[in-house]
């Protein structure tokens, strides 16, 4: 009897990684809506009365226009692409759905379909 392909990680794996792709999609969507696109903030920061949540702005404006967050999101993608091991598709999941909400659409997409894909079960063999 031939032995069928697994996918990496069991259910709950998998489920794990759905909830923590969840959870750093909504901080993201937090980050991207209070910190990067909120106009108060934006000014509260030109006048210096922001303090530290300025800088971390400033950090995660720096890392999406640079190509930064793109590259990471890439890079475990082909981790994960690599070497096929739950934790790393639960990454690539994780920084796919990150990138799609901080504005690295294209490598967000693909990094998030590639953890997807690796983390469902495989197919069975006839």
């Amino acid at each position: 009897m031939a032995r069928q392909a697994q996918a990496p990680g069991g259910g709950r794996a998998r489920l794990a990684a759905a909830l923590v792709a969840t959870l750093a999609a909504t901080l993201a969507v937090w980050a991207r809506r209070d910190l990067v696109e909120s106009h108060a903030m934006a000014q509260a920061c030109l006048a210096g009365q922001g303090g530290a949540v300025c800088g971390a702005r400033a950090a995660l404006v720096q890392a999406f226009n640079s190509g930064l967050l793109g590259a990471l999101v890439l890079a475990a993608a082909l981790l994960a692409l690599l070497c096929r091991r739950a934790w790393t598709a639960a990454l690539c999941l994780t920084l796919g759905a990150t990138g799609l909400v901080l504005y690295s659409f294209q490598a967000g997409a693909l990094a998030l379909l590639i953890g997807a894909l690796l983390l469902l079960p495989a197919a069975r063999q006839g």
